[in-house]
């Protein structure tokens, strides 16, 4: 958006790559925000519409690739890489500095967690104002350092305990302390009792079933 917003490139594009990399819908998704339409079926026909697309033109060009959990070949993709065209510049988002390293990427900026001050500010946002009430405010403010500084956990949690009473929140802080968790690759396991937690408050059957199914 900022890029938009400065005009700092002339075209932004954006992909989600996701867990399961579809290099066939990655360049749908290219394509598309590029205003080309793609009438190749193969992979490779489409990345050779894709790249004749962006080295024809004079326009510089920020493509990002969203939430990379494994190698991508940019070439693969149809993106001119290292070097072929010097105003194409590619950004990736990940969660595994390994991926970025793979990836060969110039620069790495880490993305830290939100700071205490931030966090809580963050989490009375969520919650609302029940958290000032004297019997409240000392538990909430545990809760909120046991989410550790990361937003999706933080939103999950407060969304859960939000106009919730007392015991709810008492169970919230002992389930993040002493949390029953799997070791799932790629799932902090905070982020993991938080959405434990939200799954649980969860009063009717209909919905906890619908949670499962998705």
């Amino acid at each position: 958006k900022r890029a938009k917003d400065d005009n700092l490139f002339d075209e932004v594009v954006m992909a989600v790559v996701s867990h399961k990399k579809d290099l066939s819908k990655i360049q749908g998704q290219i394509a598309d925000m590029l205003g080309l339409e793609l009438d190749r079926e193969s992979v490779v026909g489409r990345a050779e519409q894709i790249y004749s697309r962006l080295m024809v033109s004079s326009k510089s060009v920020l493509v990002i690739f969203d939430d990379v959990w494994e190698e991508v070949n940019p070439k693969d993709v149809g993106i001119p890489y290292e070097g072929e065209l010097n105003s194409c510049k590619i950004l990736l988002t990940s969660r595994s500095e390994e991926v970025c390293n793979q990836m060969k990427s110039h620069k790495i900026v880490k993305i830290e967690v939100l700071t205490e001050e931030e966090a809580w500010n963050f989490f009375k946002e969520m919650v609302g104002n029940c958290v000032d009430t004297p019997d409240l405010h000392p538990i909430a403010e545990e809760v909120a350092k046991e989410c550790k500084g990361i937003p999706i956990a933080i939103v999950t949690v407060g969304r859960a305990l939000e106009n919730n009473k007392k015991n709810k929140w008492v169970a919230a802080l002992q389930h993040l302390k002493n949390p029953i968790t799997k070791n799932i690759p790629g799932l902090d396991s905070i982020v993991q009792s938080s959405i434990e937690i939200s799954y649980t408050f969860l009063e009717s059957d209909e919905a906890k079933s619908c949670i499962l199914l998705c």
